[in-house]
């Protein structure tokens, strides 16, 4: 069969002839439009909002282009990128070598503490062994037969080992048992260790204490800054010529001169000797000054150049207050009359109690409603005894000889006591008598050069009396506190 052509080719032919004329035109708007499309998409993802913020993305205006209107473009912004594909973006770091430790050296303050010993303390630290000992037996060689106290503080200079990492090195160890020594132990060159000791230079320096009594004496020296054997030695002059029962009241003042030692690097090697003292009372003033005449033993006197030393002290302690008199009363305890044969005196658990004379202790121990006693035979005629004691003192038993003003016990309620005093009794020819109504004459007077010289000395005592530098206004002394164990100092 033969194919004809079209009754009309016409209409045909115009659909070609205009595909012809407008396709160049839909090609280039169709390239167009795709290209604006992915600019506009470039431009919503570089300007899309936070999560947090809701804002609206602007509607592009729609584009026209001979009569043909395109339909709005709904923009969807990609998904986020999550951790692990950003971690992909993220450059890698550099890797560097660990730094190796520093060789500069550093300081260690370690204390001695119960079972402790130097080799010991060196191997919590983790010094090598060879090290540890030969540094014990350096310092060892030193000390002798000098024991380190417990607390004792041990300073070290350190630094790293570049052998093993974990060991540190010794440079140097120091202790200073005493303020005017210390014992050094240094590592030299070669690795091996030498000891030295160095001895401080000691030099006297001179201050005062002045304060009121408030209490005690003892207490309110004590507190005022004043050695407690520095204060002892007072009350015992003072108790010479002081009654305390009815001289010594509240608020009195009383100063007190001392004469300490310090080293060159300023620690404190002795914390005071009593030089010289004054007590303001009511209506006099006692001041004792300390002398050592030629030839003779150290001892105070007053200003006259008269020894302060009775045969017997007025009052056996530092007390203000008789709580029962001697003579007849009724038994607090029993609740019958009987002689109370002594004077009892208030004071507070733990005073010390002093000898009233030279003398040998008859008995020490516990007698009765005495409780702890001590009685003291001072000659054939005359005894003291001491009852109601919380303890006796260093050295007290019978047999022993005591010195005027030593201590014999402290005071307690030990016995048929209701509260803490001292019960004190004097005896003469065997009979107790009333201690207080006891008068002994002064003896050992100064003269000729012992005089002149004596009375220099308390002329310029009794102006530094006053004049001295107070101890609270002189810079403290650079002791060493107690370390806890193993603490780097600047850490």
């Amino acid at each position: 069969m033969t194919d004809f052509p079209s009754p009309s080719g016409r209409p045909e032919n115009r659909k070609k002839s205009i595909f012809a004329v407008f396709w160049p035109v839909l090609a280039a708007v169709t390239l167009i439009a795709g290209t604006l499309v992915l600019a506009l998409g470039g431009l919503a993802i570089t300007q899309r909002p936070l999560p947090d913020v809701a804002v609206s993305p602007a509607e592009p205006p729609p584009f026209v282009l001979a009569n043909l209107a395109f339909a709005d473009v709904e923009l969807v912004p990609p998904p986020p990128l999550s951790l692990e594909e950003f971690k992909g973006f993220q450059m890698r770091e550099e890797e560097r070598p660990p730094e190796p430790p520093s060789n500069d050296p550093y300081e260690l303050t370690l204390r001695l503490e119960r079972g402790d010993t130097v080799e010991k303390i060196l191997a919590d630290i983790d010094v090598p062994e060879d090290d540890r000992k030969e540094i014990a037996v350096r310092l060892q060689a030193l000390l002798k037969k000098t024991k380190l106290a417990i607390g004792e503080t041990i300073d070290l200079v350190l630094t790293a080992s570049p052998d093993q990492l974990d060991a540190p090195r010794v440079l140097s160890l120091s202790v200073r048992p005493q303020p005017e020594r210390e014992y050094i132990v240094t590592r030299k060159d070669d690795g091996s260790y030498e000891a030295e000791m160095k001895v401080h230079k000691v030099s006297p320096r001179i201050v005062r204490v002045d304060t009121v009594r408030v209490g005690s004496l003892q207490q309110s020296g004590i507190k005022a800054g004043a050695p407690s054997a520095a204060i002892t030695e007072f009350i015992r002059a003072l108790s010479f010529d002081v009654d305390f029962q009815r001289e010594l009241k509240e608020g009195q003042r009383f100063t007190l001169l001392l004469e300490q030692l310090v080293t060159s690097d300023g620690l404190l090697a002795h914390p005071g000797r009593l030089l010289a003292g004054e007590l303001k009372l009511a209506k006099r003033t006692v001041t004792v000054v300390r002398f050592r005449p030629a030839g003779g033993a150290e001892q105070f006197y007053n200003p006259k150049g008269e020894s302060v030393v009775r045969s017997f002290l007025r009052t056996p302690m530092d007390v203000s207050r008789v709580t029962s008199k001697f003579g007849m009363r009724q038994h607090p305890i029993m609740g019958f009359s009987a002689l109370h044969t002594g004077v009892d005196f208030a004071a507070p658990h733990g005073t010390p109690v002093l000898a009233s004379g030279i003398g040998k202790v008859t008995m020490a121990g516990y007698n009765g409603g005495y409780g702890l006693y001590v009685k003291l035979q001072h000659n054939a005629e005359i005894g003291t005894a001491y009852a109601h004691l919380s303890r006796l003192g260093p050295g007290i038993k019978p047999g022993v000889s005591v010195r005027q003003g030593q201590v014999v016990g402290f005071v307690g309620s030990t016995g048929m006591s209701t509260g803490p005093h001292l019960h004190y009794e004097f005896y003469r020819g065997g009979r107790a008598i009333n201690p207080l109504a006891q008068k002994f004459a002064m003896r050992g007077n100064l003269g000729g050069k012992d005089l002149t010289r004596f009375q220099a000395l308390s002329r310029q005592y009794v102006v530094q009396l006053k004049n001295a530098p107070a101890v609270a206004s002189v810079k403290p002394p650079k002791a060493k506190e107690p370390a806890p164990p193993q603490v780097a100092k600047g850490d």
